[in-house]
């Protein structure tokens, strides 16, 4: 457990909970003034069991969701999702234009670097600590390789 608080404490960009790893965590700054923001991150499910990821908390805003971007009616729209599965041995990528998580109603303005703390939180009652890094520039999306 110690290990894990200085994990924590240093802000390092990999933590790993179980057979749950999260990497690259960051937070979308957005002009000021705009109320909304997304958290993206990938999750790695490293147990031989899927996992369920149902939640996520954070105090920086009044509510935090699941979210995806699926394609209805021939437009592309955002879904709240009630829950997301994290099939054994794989990985998957919250990010721009894909699964994300959606932080409503900021309750102070975000500023570049600053560290964001969020919780996930699994249908097996595991919940997962994660600080995120304010940054204003997206990473470009490498769709050409996946890790699996």
């Amino acid at each position: 457990m110690r290990f894990m608080l200085t994990v924590l404490l240093f802000g390092v960009s990999t933590l790993a909970f179980g057979e749950v790893k999260v990497d690259n965590a960051m937070v979308r700054l957005l002009p000021p003034g705009v109320p909304n923001t997304a958290g993206y991150f990938s999750l790695t499910n490293t147990g031989a069991e899927e996992r369920v990821l149902v939640g996520a908390s954070c105090d920086a805003v009044k509510k935090a969701e699941l979210h995806d971007h699926q394609m209805i009616n021939g437009m592309m729209k955002m879904v709240h999702q009630q829950q997301v599965v994290v099939p054994a041995g794989q990985t998957l990528t919250f990010q721009p234009g894909g699964l994300h998580l959606m932080l409503f109603g900021l309750q102070t303005p975000l500023k570049e670097g600053q560290q964001v703390p969020f919780t996930l939180m699994f249908a097996d009652g595991e919940q997962i600590k994660v600080s995120a890094v304010v940054r204003a520039a997206m990473p470009e999306v490498d769709h050409s390789h996946h890790h699996h």
